[in-house]
Formats: structure tokens, sequence, C-alpha cells
């Protein structure tokens, strides 16, 4: 087996970067994570630091004979006691949080979990797919395409509030897959957090997914970084599979 991957990551126009990644490959396996951390300059980064240094070390430490599934779901656990219990230098709990959008590809198997508004979409045969939810108060609504228009801009203003995050202290809304995903030769897959989506069009997005051209993440950042004066943490990771 064998992977391409390629990872960026910007502040855009804001003072702070709150985004973390975290990417550990071998020959046969890869495990990657995008964080997207709320809370101030301190809090953020330091959630979603936690969160992605947390992850990579469970899973450099997983049992042979942990399923994926079984997996996944005790990293969440994990991932939400971690940053819940965080504090400042006074001791005092900085009562931060993170999104969450994590994948471990094992040959061509692919294991993934969001947790919060942070995606994971597939490239393959020339399309994408969203294959994670937004955790957001529009869930609770039944998500965007149920809504009519005069119901969406009534709830626009909290339509993008979290239900789910790591470190609420207990975690009900997350997204796993209990199979996995076998891939094919050339699919792409991308974890970014929301300041892509939010500033580059899905059909933007799968082009240069889709395309031949590497270096794929730093040319999503790049477009993202480019898209206006009000600009958001942005971070991608994409991961290219390739059939020896």
């Amino acid at each position: 087996m064998r992977y391409e991957i390629s990872a960026s990551s910007v502040a855009g126009s804001r003072k702070e970067q709150q985004d973390s990644f975290r990417v550990r490959e071998s020959a046969d396996a890869v495990a990657a994570i995008v964080c997207d951390g709320m809370g101030g300059l301190t809090g953020g980064a330091l959630a979603s630091g936690a969160a992605a240094d947390r992850f990579i070390e469970l899973y450099s430490r997983k049992a042979p004979d942990e399923s994926r599934t079984d997996f996944m779901a005790n990293a969440v656990r994990e991932l939400d006691e971690c940053v819940y219990k965080l504090s400042d230098a006074r001791g005092v709990r900085l009562r931060a949080g993170t999104t969450a959008a994590a994948a471990v590809i094992d040959g061509d198997a692919l294991c993934w979990l969001s947790v919060g508004d942070s995606r994971i979409y597939i490239a393959r045969g020339g399309e994408i797919q969203r294959i994670t939810r937004d955790h957001n108060y529009f869930l609770t609504l039944g998500g965007i395409k149920t809504l009519t228009r005069e119901q969406y801009e009534a709830e626009a203003k909290r339509g993008d509030a979290l239900i789910s995050f790591i470190g609420m202290g207990g975690i009900d809304v997350m997204d796993i897959n209990t199979s996995p995903l076998t891939l094919l030769h050339g699919d792409a897959l991308l974890l970014t957090s929301d300041g892509l989506y939010k500033a580059v069009d899905e059909k933007t997005i799968g082009r240069v997914l889709c395309d031949d051209l590497p270096d794929k993440a730093p040319r999503l950042t790049h477009l993202a970084d480019n898209s206006g004066p009000r600009r958001d943490n942005t971070t991608c990771i994409v991961i290219k599979y390739l059939r020896s």
C-alpha cells in the first residue's frame, strides 16, 4: 500500500491559530486528525493540540485485538476527558473545547470519527462526498436541506452553534463508521476544519481533490486564505490511497 499525504494549516485573518493536526504514518497504515479549538487564544489552542496529541498517542499503543470501532469510540471518550480536565496555571479549568475529525487507514480499510463540525470528504471517480455530519443546532432541526428558506433565515444566527464537541464532559452526539470503508486505488480523503468549506464551495474543493496535481492540502488552504478579508483558521489533511 502507498499513501500520498499532504497537510497544511493557515491562521487566516485571525490573530491566533486554534487549529491543530497530526499525522502518523507507517508502511501499511496511517492515522490522522484535524481539530478546531474553541475557548479563546490560550484555551482553544490548548484544547485542539491536546486532543490531537492524545489521539495519536492512543493510536500508537492500540491493542492488536481491539476492533477499529471500539478504538474510535474509546478515543472519543479519552479525548473528551483529556480536554475537559485542562486547566490554567492557577488550576482553574479552562472550559475549552475542540472539534475532531479523525481517520485511521489500515491497508485499504478506512475508519473515521467526527465530533463537531470539522468534516471528512472522500473523492472517487471525479466526484466528492461528505461522509460526516455537522453537529450543530441545524442538526436538531433535521439538517439544512429539510428547512424552508423562511425557517433557515429564522434560525441562521444560532444554526452553527455546536451541540457536540470534545471537552463537553460527556458526548452523546458523534459519528463513527461501524464497518470499514474499502478504499479504491486513487481515492482521496480530506479532513478539514470549517475554515475551508465556509470559504470555498464544494465544487472547487472537489476539483482540487480529483485532479492529478500534488500538494492538494496547501492548494486548498491557499484558496481559503485568499477568499476575502475575514478568513478563519483553516487546516487540511489530504490522504490519497494508491494500491501498490
